[in-house]
């Protein structure tokens, strides 16, 4: 197929080589775009609302835990006693 175009790098090649080209030329490495990167980051909130709820939310959650297992230190008290 003539090239019919002012770009002489397609001088010689068939269609179908054109297309595999142009196709290689024009492709976007979906791997480097900026939204498939920030799905890997954790975006930073340094509003101080957030950061506070943050901190609340965190005691919130360890209180329980420690609620939990402090619950259970006097059975294990007796328990320890019991076996030695």
């Amino acid at each position: 197929m003539p090239c019919i175009c002012y770009n002489k790098t397609f001088t010689g090649l068939t269609e179908e080589q054109i297309i595999a080209q142009l196709i290689r030329n024009m492709s976007i490495d979906t791997r480097n775009t900026s939204m498939a990167l920030n799905k890997l980051r954790c975006r930073q909130d340094d509003r101080p609302f957030c950061v506070t709820t943050g901190y609340i939310a965190n005691g919130v959650i360890g209180g329980m835990f420690l609620l939990i297992v402090l619950s259970d230190v006097p059975r294990l008290i007796h328990d320890f006693r019991f076996y030695f």
